[in-house]
């Protein structure tokens, strides 16, 4: 999905990928901010490929626009993971917009979204890698699966829940609330201490996407947040192009 933030009223929308509300916002946001005939190059991470195709499809109609797909080789990060044109590229721009902020290594990387990522930066040869990491399902995927593989629970959105939900769940939905909210917080921890467990207890955690703010109750200090880690990886990637 295409998310999209109006800074007028502060209000967050999104749309899949086959919405023509994506392409019409898209539309109005580059007529209120850009020059007619203005050239516009657009860096862009994605694990969409649905949506990737859409956008670049949307951008071709624009012809002196560039359309600049960001690959693992674009970003300046070494890899050392089994294949690396499989990595999720949101994740390799986050361990690099995390490595720039915090110096300490190794580094932690939790990016809670959709996915929650818990990656780990490293000092491999005297530069900075990006070693791997583990891969679980945010609150909305799990409340989406539950919904789908029972046909007696509802599907929920978790876009509210900004904060663990009391004990015990008085019905099938605050159940399903705290089940998840449960499943993200433990499972980042028990990454989190194992981690620690092979590196070190002072093995520094950042922060980002829109379920941190859960987490950070879970995790023991030196913690960090960092808003964005993912767009603040585009604009490093755009800068040295």
């Amino acid at each position: 999905a295409f998310s999209s933030t109006d800074q007028a009223s502060d209000s967050r929308q999104r749309f899949p990928p086959d919405s023509d509300l994506w392409f019409a916002r898209l539309n109005s946001w580059l007529d209120e901010n850009l020059e007619p005939q203005q050239t516009c190059r657009w860096y862009v991470s994605s694990v969409r490929t649905d949506a990737c195709r859409r956008l670049s499809q949307f951008v071709a109609m624009r012809p002196s626009d560039v359309f600049c797909p960001i690959h693992f080789s674009h970003v300046p990060l070494a890899v050392g993971v089994d294949e690396p044109q499989r990595l999720g590229i949101d994740r390799l721009l986050a361990a690099m917009a995390a490595s720039r902020e915090v110096q300490t290594r190794p580094l932690l990387v939790i990016q809670a979204g959709s996915a929650v990522t818990v990656d780990i930066v490293e000092l491999h040869g005297g530069l900075d890698c990006f070693a791997g990491g583990a891969i679980l399902p945010g609150i909305p995927m799990m409340l989406r699966l539950l919904g789908r593989g029972a046909d007696m629970l509802p599907e929920l959105d978790a876009e509210d829940l900004t904060r663990l939900p009391e004990l015990p769940g008085k019905n099938t939905e605050q159940a399903m609330l705290c089940g998840t909210a449960s499943c993200l917080a433990g499972g980042v921890q028990h990454l989190v201490n194992r981690f620690r467990e092979l590196h070190g207890s002072q093995t520094p955690v950042v922060v980002s996407g829109g379920d941190g703010v859960r987490l950070l109750p879970n995790i023991s200090p030196p913690v960090h947040v960092l808003p964005d880690l993912v767009l603040r990886g585009i604009l490093q990637v755009a800068k040295l192009s």
